[in-house]
């Protein structure tokens, strides 16, 4: 195996089982067969071997507790929720007992997480901080580890069994992740003058057909539908938007979205360091 990181001998059933049992989560097939290959010790990785119980409680808590925060400042409560209280206090009460039933988030580096249900192959990675901003960083685990730099003999040749090609939809943090998405987009909307003729010149470079570029350019908007002009920002915002979704359903990572559309979004010091590439 090559990699950039320190590594120890993977985990065993019955460890995995332990930590399941403990933390009350599942751990994914595919991160599974990952750790128990090899497991990471670099700083930023939790070490399920030689980490306090207490640190890796508060890994596994810190996503939820993150959203808690958020609900606490009145900058966050999930639509499926119903109405929020007005008293704050309540309120909290209320988003903790709906936080119970969500799918357990699984730490796999920093403020990175792949979600234990459903506990099949190829969950997609969330990116989840301090502050409760919850993003989708790539379809799957094995995106993630390749990117970091985890490579076995063969897994340069053959693309695992497991990868994902699309992000499947996980209960909850994948609504929550496209919500960020859209909070995303509108701050950056004084940003996008000459936006739309950069993400063409990027798009040909990538090789794109014209025909297709035109395509995915027109992305559903009515206004280029008919030819109109995309002089209003709110309308260029709005189309680059609905342009956005259009690349990450088709699997495109968040970086790679931002690149092709010659936007700078927030990004920690992992995604600064490696250039995730989806399948």
């Amino acid at each position: 195996m090559a990699t950039n990181e320190a590594v120890e001998e993977g985990l065993s059933d019955s460890e995995i089982s332990r930590f399941e049992s403990s933390f009350n989560l599942c751990f994914p097939p595919d991160l599974r067969s990952i750790l128990q290959l090899w497991l990471p010790t670099s700083p930023g990785f939790p070490n399920w071997r030689s980490s306090s119980a207490q640190h890796l409680q508060h890994l596994r808590d810190l996503p939820v507790f993150s959203l808690l925060r958020r609900v606490s400042k009145n900058k966050f409560w999930h639509s499926s929720w119903g109405n929020r209280p007005r008293d704050r206090g309540t309120a909290l009460d209320y988003a903790r007992r709906f936080l119970e039933d969500v799918p357990a988030l699984v730490p796999i580096y920093r403020h990175y997480y792949i979600a234990s249900y459903p506990n099949l192959a190829g969950n997609p990675v969330f990116y989840v901080d301090h502050e409760g901003d919850v993003r989708l960083l790539c379809n799957d685990v094995s995106v993630f580890f390749r990117g970091a730099g985890f490579r076995t003999d063969n897994w340069e040749r053959d693309e695992p069994v497991w990868t994902a090609t699309t992000a499947r939809r996980v209960k909850f943090w994948s609504d929550v992740a496209e919500m960020s998405q859209e909070r995303w987009w509108s701050g950056a909307a004084e940003e996008l003058g000459d936006c739309l003729e950069g993400a063409f010149c990027r798009l040909r470079e990538a090789g794109w057909r014209e025909k297709e570029i035109q395509e995915m350019m027109k992305g559903g908007d009515d206004e280029v539908e008919r030819g109109g002009p995309l002089q209003d920002p709110e309308a260029v915002a709005r189309h680059v938007r609905l342009l956005s979704r259009k690349l990450l359903r088709a699997g495109w990572s968040t970086d790679d979205v931002a690149y092709s559309l010659g936007l700078e979004a927030d990004r920690s010091d992992y995604e600064s360091r490696i250039k995730i590439q989806n399948p």
